[in-house]
């Protein structure tokens, strides 16, 4: 009885998860951009109004503040994420996900754990913990509970595995508010050294998806060609009292929606369970 239920199976379990991306990068084809670091030399960090400032005037140096305070006071958080993306031309519907995040170097390492709570295709949870669960390729591997028939399961699945890369724009190992920002200033600082780096600053709004937080509301528009999955437009949300990165909407060629991703609740520095980044939490029926 075991081998035909393994027989019937074996596609659900030979198919990596739905993972969870932050904007501007494809998934078929693409060289992964590098994430910038920017150094903090100690200075205090700008007011709100010079902020404001900076977005109209310097995104660049817009985006290296918030990066800088993020390294300052973020060492981990929890946040429902809202996204809908279009993979192989196709629309998806809408995903709301639990995460729950730890940065790195700590123990552990890059930390990512999600719960899917509307909207889940191949994965129901998904782990990926930087330096835990090697596979004999002595690489760590992301811990997976499907959805469907194989939802009793617990399965191993390479973070960057082809299956992986038709399931989302982004893998685990790529989550992140932190490297959302990176590389938008990434992408940004690309543009500007071709003279092609055009950003309209739209004000401060309240953002719904994202809570109803108030955000310093960015858009960039005019690229010189179209980036990865043909973007064309990106808008930028970001909180204004904590300058976190809480929204971004991708769009390509007659404002066609590529992916737009929103965070909300978001509580930062939480004490997690003891087993939260753990096989446990990836097995356990609790809601």
């Amino acid at each position: 009885m075991l081998r035909p239920l393994l027989i019937a199976l074996f596609p659900l379990l030979t198919v990596g998860p739905h993972l969870v991306p932050l904007p501007d990068a494809a998934v078929e084809n693409r060289a992964k951009p590098e994430l910038i670091n920017v150094e903090d030399t100690g200075k205090k960090l700008p007011s709100n109004d010079r902020m404001e400032a900076l977005a109209m005037e310097n995104p660049i140096a817009f985006l290296e503040n918030c990066l800088i305070r993020y390294d300052r006071e973020v060492k981990g958080y929890r946040l429902t994420l809202q996204k809908q993306e279009r993979l192989e031309g196709e629309l998806k519907k809408k995903e709301i996900i639990e995460v729950h995040h730890r940065e790195g170097p700590v123990e552990g390492g890059h930390s990512v754990f999600m719960r899917w709570r509307e909207g889940a295709r191949l994965a129901a949870r998904a782990l990926y913990v930087d330096g835990e669960n090697k596979g004999p390729d002595g690489r760590s591997k992301m811990l997976v509970k499907p959805t469907g028939l194989g939802s009793f399961l617990t399965v191993e699945r390479d973070p960057e595995g082809a299956d992986a890369k038709k399931s989302g724009r982004y893998n685990l190992k790529e989550f992140g508010l932190k490297m959302g920002l990176q590389r938008s200033l990434a992408a940004f600082k690309d543009a500007q050294k071709e003279g092609a780096l055009h950003v309209e600053y739209l004000g401060r709004q309240t953002v719904p998806e994202a809570g109803g937080r108030e955000c310093f509301v960015l858009k960039r528009s005019r690229y010189k060609r179209p980036e990865a999955d043909g973007i064309t437009e990106q808008t930028l949300s970001v909180d204004t009292q904590t300058w976190l990165l809480v929204g971004t909407v991708l769009r390509g060629a007659d404002g066609q929606l590529i992916g737009e991703y929103y965070f909300r609740d978001i509580r930062l520095n939480p004490t997690f369970d003891k087993d939260q980044f753990t096989r446990e939490a990836v097995k356990a029926n609790r809601r």
